[in-house]
């Protein structure tokens, strides 16, 4: 494994110059953080458009033949402004003319992926001009195939092109190439899945993950007053806190590292004297029976009631296949003997819902089915959970002493995560009983 480490860089790390001088002293002061990973320059303020946003509605004018000046010069201005407030040449202005000038004569010959990538592109090489370190584009040595997997000749493209371990590498982040040669962009915030890759393919000693937050807190601070730090999550509680809403790191970025246990650290690029939280293998000991409580709000719950329900063969899955003909998935699917439920999205389901209850009704001939709207999932996660005697009566006491109706109850062979469905109203209470209940 090698002792060099991969820095991703978010939005926020590079939003404007004075941001570019903390990365500089944050990768001057370890000689190991050797690739680094950049997104396209955030906001400025909260009234500031994202540069990514502003690249979009580009696209939109000049694919359309209409004027894309007014978007397009904010871009170009916010650029040129970081290299001068940096006092390097703008030689970027070369890009950003010979992109202007293609969406002028041949604005058919440009894809969405292809003009929203140039936000991190050009980001990136600036900060290759200012690190005085190689450039390196991650099109075309991270490709898709056409599932959206990344191909396994990528992995060793990518240790090729960044084999010399003496050199600073700087990459842009959010995109690679598909099999046809053309730029593919990942979902938004991609850019933490680009430097995952990159550092199973180097073997890495380490990914850091630079924001704007000193690493992930056990509760959301803007539920529970004053949550502590959570200094060591595994791969496996961060998924499952990530599903539930709780996550500060793209869900996606986990499995590449996890492939090769390499650890994952989330630093705060404003406070980089804070150690952050540190992301890896499950842990022999740990410090509290939770890891952290996290929740979202906007499910539903289809009840369904028939006598002899366990009798018949195949009634889950008929009734799972309606959901799947809808284009519905699932979150969670508690059963009696004679009765079942499905937890879904209520937004997904608000426009099926009459077919699906029909088709259910025609196909099931249930006694009773009803649909629960305004559901809440609560997930309560940690490894202390394991094998741990009253640690489920500890939580639903504390729901009982707050007065707070369970509607669901969940909880996986693993023992590592239990997750209740309350109305929503009650999701800030519960969260902060779950908390107080453990951690005190």
């Amino acid at each position: 494994m090698s002792k060099r480490i991969v820095c991703k860089f978010g939005g926020s790390s590079v939003a404007d110059a004075n941001q570019f001088k903390k990365i500089k002293a944050i990768i001057e002061s370890d000689s190991n953080r050797k690739i680094i990973v950049v997104s396209a320059p955030g906001k400025r303020t909260s009234k500031e458009t994202k540069l990514t946003d502003l690249l979009y509605s580009t696209y939109d004018l000049a694919s359309k033949g209409l004027d894309f000046s007014t978007p397009w010069k904010l871009i170009c201005d916010r650029y040129l402004e970081i290299c001068a407030d940096l006092n390097i040449a703008p030689k970027i202005k070369d890009d950003l003319n010979a992109l202007e000038q293609k969406m002028i004569s041949s604005p058919e010959t440009l894809t969405t992926d292809f003009l929203v990538s140039r936000g991190e592109y050009l980001c990136a090489k600036i900060m290759a001009e200012y690190l005085n370190a190689t450039f390196v584009d991650t099109f075309p040595i991270i490709c898709f195939d056409d599932k959206y997997r990344v191909t396994t000749k990528s992995y060793s493209d990518i240790a090729s092109a960044l084999k010399d371990e003496s050199k600073v590498y700087v990459l842009p982040g959010f995109y690679g190439s598909n099999l046809h040669g053309e730029v593919k962009t990942f979902s938004r915030g991609g850019s933490d899945i680009t430097g995952a890759i990159l550092a199973n393919a180097i073997e890495a000693e380490k990914y850091e993950n630079w924001t704007d937050v000193s690493g992930m807190l056990m509760a959301d601070p803007r539920i529970v007053e004053r949550p502590m730090p959570i200094e060591y999550v595994s791969y496996r509680e961060i998924r499952e806190l990530a599903y539930s809403g709780a996550s500060v790191l793209h869900d996606e970025s986990i499995a590449p590292c996890r492939a090769k246990n390499i650890p994952i650290n989330i630093r705060n690029t404003n406070k980089p004297e804070d150690p952050g939280t540190i992301i890896g293998p499950t842990p022999k000991t740990v410090k509290h029976p939770i890891t952290g409580v996290a929740g979202r709000k906007g499910f539903s719950m289809i009840y369904i009631e028939k006598t002899m329900m366990n009798k018949e063969i195949g009634f889950g899955r008929r009734v799972l296949a309606v959901l799947e003909n809808e284009g519905l998935s699932y979150e969670l699917c508690p059963s009696a003997i004679d009765s079942m439920s499905v937890v879904v999205d209520s937004k997904a389901l608000y426009a099926v819902q009459e077919t699906v209850l029909e088709d259910i009704t025609q196909q099931m001939r249930p006694d009773r089915i009803k649909v629960f709207p305004g559901i809440s999932l609560i997930a309560t996660v940690g490894h202390g959970m394991t094998d741990k005697i009253g640690v489920a009566a500890k939580l639903f006491t504390a729901l009982a002493e707050n007065s707070i109706n369970v509607r669901i109850i969940d909880q996986g062979s693993s023992q590592i995560n239990i997750i209740i469905g309350v109305e929503e109203s009650d999701t800030e209470k519960a969260i902060n009983a779950i908390y107080k209940a453990f951690i005190s």
